[in-house]
């Protein structure tokens, strides 16, 4: 790659540089030789919201429409969470780590208390595994829910950011029954979980796996054979050697 490559002069922000290695494919598309005076755009997409509140920047190589090449710079957000945690007790540590990710919250909390049992060597009550592990998979699926309605609405298929919504608000509702709270619930603790579950938790937890199955296949109808949701998807960042696979 040339010295004086477009990508690589605009900024050595973050000490990266634009080695072939590092190379990230965003479209598809073969990297271009640059000779000369090159016919390509450079643009910065952020520091924005990519679900990470600014902490991206992606420099672009732009040939009209088409993305030909990018390349991150990282490292603008950085919450204090460590920092923050060194002045809690383990207890209070689970309301830091639940808000890491506020998406996915139980997971997160799962995996502090774990940590901390095997820190102390604490054994969990057989009654309290089965909720913490039912819990997080809830949230996991709410989590997918999220991401696959904001992903059809970016790429255009906004009737599947309604479809999802729709799931995720069942789901939230189960966990705001049990918690207490819709996100960042603080339900799971070292040493088991902060209260028995409800009455009726049952019947509500598989009365919500039946509104999300019954979604999934709407999903499906919405987009598996949509043509331009494959003509936006297919191929999307794959590597030049996968490429060369298939073509193969």
């Amino acid at each position: 790659m040339s010295a004086m490559d477009p990508l690589e002069r605009q900024t050595d922000e973050g000490a990266q540089e634009l080695h072939q290695q590092h190379e990230l494919v965003v479209t598809g598309g073969p990297w271009p030789e640059l000779e000369g005076e090159s016919q390509t755009m450079i643009i910065n997409m952020g520091p924005a919201h990519p679900s990470t509140h600014g902490v991206l920047r992606l420099m672009m190589e732009l040939d009209g429409e088409v993305v030909v090449r990018a390349k991150p710079v990282v490292g603008y957000l950085h919450t204090g969470m460590e920092k923050t945690g060194e002045e809690l007790t383990y207890v209070q540590g689970a309301t830091n780590v639940t808000r890491m990710d506020y998406a996915a919250p139980l997971s997160n909390e799962l995996v502090w208390a774990t940590a901390v049992e095997q820190l102390l060597d604490v054994e969990v009550p057989p009654a309290r595994c089965g909720p913490r592990m039912m819990l997080q998979e809830l949230g996991r699926i709410g989590s997918h829910l999220l991401f696959q309605a904001t992903n059809g609405m970016d790429i255009g298929a906004v009737s599947m950011l309604l479809y999802g919504w729709r799931e995720r608000e069942e789901l939230l509702r189960v966990l705001e029954m049990i918690t207490g709270l819709r996100m960042n619930h603080n339900f799971i603790r070292p040493g088991g979980i902060a209260a028995d579950l409800p009455d009726g938790w049952q019947q509500a937890v598989l009365d919500v796996c039946d509104i999300v199955e019954a979604g999934i296949s709407d999903y499906d109808t919405i987009l598996t054979e949509n043509p331009i949701w494959l003509e936006r998807m297919v191929g999307v960042a794959s590597s030049r050697r996968s490429r060369r696979c298939r073509s193969a």
